[in-house]
């Protein structure tokens, strides 16, 4: 994601396909204009297209001249135009329209629109992939990558790296597929990264429960991780396309690109969704009722800031199941709110030697670590060191998992706690990192 990223920002700036396109100001001063634009209009007419010739006018008429590219893009009237020239051009004439005409594909070359974007009467494949390092607009684009940033590494890190260039390919497609569904001919070609960068957004909404877990960097601190609800995620996608419907032009056309793109990017992971547990931070509910009824009545507590009914709500679970993950981390918490320091190291000890197989615990658990060690430092038994070491690897969080195994004893635990962080970080392409691991 990061390398396509740094390729979009370049073609934005390198690229910003703003400039007047050569092949259009070719068109007009070269005489292929002169031969053959009013036939073209009078081509569309006879064939029953009299109010596209009439909009193309109009654009004309407004200063807008993409619309010379109905009449230079149109093979049906060039094919046409070719059996018919006599009845339009002397001889002397036609010899001059079928050499301008073969110089044709070499203009729209060296017109980077033309070039690399997506005329809606030519959509040759490639373009759809192409279209998006063609410019747009760099604040945008630039804009569009860097709301991504706290999200791209969750992303990729539970997809992997073939998944997500798929997604890639794919809402390239997508967005140019609805692109052409709005655009008409002779309008501004279908270029910019924003629309098809959605369908990333667009399969980390279709990834996430009610709730999702993101990582953000504070100055001066490390990173932590924050907790919000996933439908307020949607509003980041919602600002972009607003915001691309309100710069590109033409507007519907983009917008349609977009809204396209993040929907197929949210249907299309339902389909590729790895095995493995995703990012949404659920909590299963309990098969006993009174343990069931014991965990409402200490989240009620907690909401209610009331911590000594929390922790006797909790507790009762745990007399009942020590390992119960959902009392461990309400339990967690409801000692941290109180007075009980020694408690809560206790619980925290516990919660961190918890296995943390099922889907969202993990994640969980680097929540819990992350604040324990802004109160307490990252000090731990071997024991529950090395186990916590499995669980952070488990849930992608391989720095905070080398740094915590770099300060941990020799423990029974230690070798398959490394062996794990190993074969993660070569899965992920890390493997200096996994070499520089102790053995």
């Amino acid at each position: 994601m990061a390398v396509i990223a740094v390729a979009l920002l370049l073609g934005a700036l390198l690229n910003p396909a703003q400039a007047p396109q050569p092949a259009l100001g070719w068109y007009a001063d070269s005489g292929l204009k002169t031969l053959e634009w009013n036939n073209y209009l009078s081509w569309l007419r006879f064939n029953g297209h009299g109010e596209l010739a009439a909009q193309l006018e109009q654009q004309l008429a407004s200063g807008d001249s993409h619309a010379y590219s109905s009449a230079l893009l149109s093979s049906s009237f060039v094919k046409d135009s070719d059996l018919r020239a006599r009845d339009f051009w002397s001889p002397a004439q036609t010899k001059k329209w079928k050499a301008l005409r073969q110089q044709t594909q070499d203009q729209l070359a060296a017109s980077n629109l033309y070039r690399w974007g997506l005329p809606d009467n030519t959509p040759r494949p490639a373009r759809f992939f192409t279209s998006p390092f063609a410019g747009g607009s760099l604040w945008l684009t630039a804009l569009a990558v860097f709301l991504l940033v706290p999200l791209a590494s969750a992303l990729e890190r539970q997809l992997g790296h073939g998944r997500v260039l798929t997604l890639w390919l794919l809402g390239c497609l997508l967005a140019g597929a609805g692109y052409l569904l709005v655009a008409r001919t002779g309008q501004i070609p279908f270029h910019g990264a924003v629309a098809p960068l959605m369908v990333w957004y667009g399969a980390l909404l279709g990834l996430q429960g009610w709730r999702t877990s993101l990582p953000v960097w504070l100055p001066g601190k490390a990173w932590i991780s924050i907790t919000l609800p996933t439908p307020a995620l949607t509003t980041i996608p919602l600002a972009l396309l607003g915001l691309l419907a309100w710069q590109a032009q033409p507007a519907m056309a983009n917008l349609a690109a977009g809204v396209l793109a993040l929907a197929g990017g949210i249907l299309l992971i339902q389909v590729m969704r790895p095995a493995e547990p995703s990012l949404s931070i659920e909590t299963a509910a309990p098969a006993d009722p009174q343990d069931q009824q014991a965990l409402q009545r200490g989240w009620d507590a907690l909401a209610q800031l009331q911590a000594d009914a929390a922790c006797d709500a909790f507790q009762q679970v745990l007399d009942r199941q020590p390992d119960h993950f959902d009392a461990l981390t309400g339990l967690f918490t409801a000692r941290r709110m109180g007075q009980d320091s020694n408690g809560w190291i206790d619980i925290a000890h516990r919660l961190f030697a918890h296995p943390a197989h099922e889907q969202g615990q993990a994640q969980q658990v680097v929540g819990c670590w992350q604040q324990f060690r802004q109160h307490q430092g990252t000090e731990l038994p071997s024991s529950i060191g090395w186990r916590l070491v499995t669980t952070l690897t488990r849930a992608g969080e391989f720095t905070q998992a080398e740094s915590l195994a770099a300060s941990l004893d020799h423990h029974d635990t230690r070798k398959p706690a490394l062996q794990a962080l190993r074969e993660a970080l070569l899965r992920e392409g890390l493997g200096h990192r996994a070499k520089a691991l102790d053995g």
